[in-house]
């Protein structure tokens, strides 16, 4: 924690600690059971469309976050530079 005129700002030291977050495993194929498409109802299709279309804006939004990971890693890089100016 950095101390500045009586202001505490709490930055993160240990980077590592970004690393926590993971996206969601992705479900393995089940290879054991025999599962025939051919013999889904039209509902059935439209829900697995849905879902697969869901995981991909999943993964796209994973990719959001972790854009935004890296900006506050970097303005907090920066705002430590600035602090140890006014010093």
């Amino acid at each position: 924690m950095m101390e500045n005129d009586g202001v505490e700002i709490p930055l993160v030291d240990d980077l590592d600690e970004w690393e926590n977050e993971r996206p969601p495993a992705e479900p393995e194929e089940e290879t054991d059971t025999e599962i025939n498409p051919e013999n889904f109802s039209e509902t059935a299709i439209g829900y697995l469309s849905q879902m697969k279309d869901l995981q991909e804006q999943l993964k796209l939004e994973y990719l959001k976050v972790q854009r935004l990971e890296m900006a506050i890693k970097g303005f907090g890089v920066s705002l430590q530079e600035e602090l140890k100016k006014g010093q």
